[in-house]
């Protein structure tokens, strides 16, 4: 699952926001669970690559850094633009359980979030510090993050107001012109369906065709998608659909139900062993 497929994923939730926000049903333990190990893995993974580039790029040939910069800058895509659905949904969690005063599902987005950041923040100290990177490489890539950022902000407008939203943006001040431009939208249903065309007409400029993680981006999808409990796929539209989709297919076939959520397309089906790592995670109704 390409890291820009996320972005549209998020956009989903935000779109459905305040209905997960709303919902009275608990979010799925084991779904939480899922989420949190694909997130600390795929963390993990971005971390090996970046420390392995940053030592080899001191032996390699000046002749050689484009080529090695290269090898890694997916790395990087993938690192900036994922950071759009930790955002969104830690946002819709913490908003969750705070109308519920509830505590369980919090701590886990945060983590995420907090490892998330120290990824991107190792990514950015290497665009600007990094030896070999082109200047417009390293302009294409802080138009990206910039992008992503600006999305992130504008995504987290849809949701319903509160700090829990604030703690995840980029821009407070920029979530809430988003926000205000929301409410007083004549046709929200028109204007929902516009942003996601621009969505996804300016995530199609992404340079790479695949991401390095996507087994772990489809993973992450999937934990998020199993929090949600099944009533509300019947009461809400797109989701309504990805519950029939549901009941028609095995829990094995993730990356099509994915794919069907967000681009409505048929998919290949994919049958992937997992093995869920819980050293370290953080603590769930199911672990006290």
């Amino acid at each position: 699952m390409h890291a820009r497929e996320l972005v549209e994923f998020a956009a989903l939730l935000a779109s459905n926001g305040p209905a997960i926000i709303g919902h009275a049903a608990r979010l799925s333990d084991s779904g939480l669970e899922q989420y949190w190990s694909a997130s600390r893995c795929r963390q993990e993974r971005w971390a090996r690559s970046l420390k392995t580039f940053s030592y080899e790029l001191q032996y390699t040939a000046s002749k050689d850094m484009a080529e090695r910069w290269a090898d890694i800058r997916n790395v990087l895509e993938e690192i900036l633009t994922a950071e759009v659905l930790t955002r969104i949904w830690g946002a819709v969690c913490c908003s969750y359980e705070q109308r519920r005063s509830l505590d369980e599902a919090s701590p886990i987005v945060r983590n995420v979030l907090a490892g998330h950041l120290e990824a991107r923040n190792r990514a950015l100290n290497l665009m600007v510090y990094g030896h070999g990177l082109r200047v417009e490489e390293a302009v294409i890539l802080n138009r990206m993050r910039r992008r992503n950022e600006r999305w992130s902000d504008m995504l987290l407008g849809y949701l319903p107001d509160g700090e829990e939203v604030t703690e995840f943006a980029f821009s407070p001040a920029r979530v809430k012109e988003f926000a205000d431009d929301a409410k007083v939208s004549a046709h929200p249903e028109t204007a929902w369906s516009l942003l996601l065309a621009s969505l996804r007409i300016a995530y199609q400029r992404q340079t790479y065709s695949s991401s390095p993680n996507e087994d772990l981006n489809r993973r992450v999808a999937a934990g998020i998608l199993a929090c949600l409990p099944s009533e509300l796929f019947e009461t809400t539209g797109t989701l309504k659909s990805l519950w029939l989709l549901r009941l028609q297919h095995a829990a094995n076939d993730t990356q099509g139900m994915i794919e069907q959520l967000l681009a409505l397309e048929s998919s290949p089906q994919e049958d992937l062993m997992w093995e869920t790592r819980n050293s370290g995670a953080p603590r769930t109704r199911g672990s006290l």
